[in-house]
Order: C-alpha cells, then sequence, then structure tokens
C-alpha cells in the first residue's frame, strides 16, 4: 500500500471513529449488547459515552436491577468503544443481568457508585431513566 492510500485509509478510519458526534458537537449515550455464554466476564457490543465513565453491570431481582450494588464495572473514555469487556466481581441468579453506563464524576478513575455512597458516578439518564441493556445469558 502506497503512502497516499495509507493517509486515506487512516482519514476514513477516523472519520468513522468521529462520526458518533451529532451535527451539533454532542455525543449521544448509548449501549448495545447481545446474548452471551454463562462466563466470569460479559462483552458489551458497544458503549457510545458522551464523557468518560463506567460500564457496570448489575445483577436483576424480581425483574429490577439490583442498585447501588453491582457485580462488576469497567472504565470507558468518551467516545464509541466496541467489544467492552466486564469482569464480573459478583454473583447473579437467573438468565440475564443489566448493562448501565455511569459517568466519571467523583475521583476521576475510581468507581464510587455503591452501597453506601450514591453521590458520585451516577446512572446516565436518558428519557427519564437510566441507560441500560440487559444480556441474557446461556448456560
Amino acid at each position: 500500500m502506497n503512502a497516499t492510500k495509507k493517509v486515506i485509509a487512516t482519514i476514513a478510519v477516523l472519520t468513522a471513529t468521529a462520526s458518533v458526534a451529532l451535527a451539533d458537537g454532542h455525543v449521544s449515550n448509548a449501549l448495545e449488547t447481545a446474548e452471551q455464554e454463562l462466563s466470569h466476564a460479559v462483552v458489551v457490543k458497544s458503549v457510545t459515552a458522551a464523557a468518560d465513565g463506567w460500564v457496570v453491570i448489575h445483577a436483576i431481582k424480581d425483574g429490577k436491577p439490583v442498585v447501588p450494588a453491582s457485580i462488576g464495572h469497567t472504565y470507558v473514555k468518551a467516545g464509541m468503544t466496541e467489544n467492552v469487556y466486564v469482569p464480573l466481581t459478583g454473583d447473579y441468579d437467573g438468565d440475564k443481568v443489566i448493562a448501565m453506563l455511569h459517568v466519571d464524576d467523583g475521583e476521576l478513575g475510581v468507581y464510587e457508585f455503591g452501597p453506601g455512597s450514591v453521590a458520585n458516578d451516577k446512572p446516565v439518564v436518558v428519557d427519564g431513566g437510566p441507560l441500560v441493556s440487559p444480556i441474557s445469558i446461556d448456560d
């Protein structure tokens, strides 16, 4: 591949990466998940975050996410990230968990939302509720 084609390919990749921004310059928050095999981690297919934050996995009890407790979390940078690996550090019952996007607004790089402290790293709210996406787990 000659130098001109490499530059064009690089520009195309950068343009595709930047395309998560809307016309007014704002990034729309989004999560995309898929059914997965039982494991000690989940993979979120795609995360689009307006600001640096956390992909948090919550267990489900009686059809609702168990919050503020979580069973796993991982840091994501603003923009779009694909195939986000989230190790599960807690147990869950049933065949579903919930991925939830949280902001990183306390001590940067330290996940602080949980039992005993819900002042920082709150869930991202879209249309009046937290941004969530269920993940079905096959065993």
